[in-house]
């Protein structure tokens, strides 16, 4: 029976993606152009992970410090930093560091995106996705304007992805639905623009994790 409704639904998902709207393209265009016009972002966001069939959730909160195409990422024991190029992900627990060149493709869905390029939220639309204006959500006293979109491709293995925008056009959230019944929410809590950030707290530094293993993956 949850298999029937989720063809349903995701028929019915394809079956409304019939063209890219022009309103929502404005609305996209206009949200990506601006995020991409901040000196900086810094924000507190939630990650959700919900399992529909096993009627499971995973919480996660953490922080992001964004300047150019550099960043620091601190989420459920990992501390990741990025120079735009090269990735470092440390854990907390082990005192071990990965390093790795950034591979970020198309294919990749919303959560892997936001760890390997935060902007990329913000602009991968733009290529093999249909959207449409969804409706107004009030959250917190504020008017949300949703934005629905679907894959091209039907093999991929979401079949939606939602946009929640504010009223200045600034992402507050972003939900996937996968095929195999699993969604994953990020939603931006607390979010600033145009804050002083030190280079220093978007670097890894080894000296300051005294015996941190280090395991490099690059050529």
């Amino acid at each position: 029976m949850k298999r029937l409704s989720l063809a349903i639904l995701l028929l019915a998902t394809l079956n409304g993606f019939a063209q890219k709207d022009p309103e929502a393209k404005t609305l996209l265009d206009k949200a990506a152009k601006q995020a991409s016009g901040y000196k900086s972002i810094t924000a507190d966001f939630d990650c959700v992970y919900e399992n529909l069939a096993e009627e499971k959730s995973e919480n996660y909160n953490g922080t992001l410090l964004l300047k150019g195409n550099r960043f620091r990422i601190d989420v459920d024991q990992t501390i990741t930093y990025c120079d735009g190029k090269t990735r470092w992900a440390y854990l907390t627990e082990s005192n071990e560091v990965t390093i790795s060149p950034i591979e970020s493709t198309n294919d990749d869905a919303p959560e892997d995106k936001f760890m390997s390029d935060p902007m990329s939220l913000y602009t991968f639309y733009r290529n093999g996705f249909k959207y449409m204006m969804g409706d107004i959500e009030e959250i917190d006293g504020k008017k949300m304007q949703i934005v629905e979109l679907a894959p091209e491709n039907i093999k991929k293995p979401y079949f939606k992805i939602k946009y929640w925008f504010t009223p200045n056009n600034d992402l507050y959230q972003i939900k996937c639905f996968q095929k195999d019944g699993t969604r994953f929410t990020l939603t931006l809590t607390k979010f600033q623009t145009n804050q002083k950030i030190d280079d220093a707290a978007l670097n890894f530094d080894a000296k300051k994790f005294p015996g941190v293993e280090i395991i490099d993956m690059r050529d």
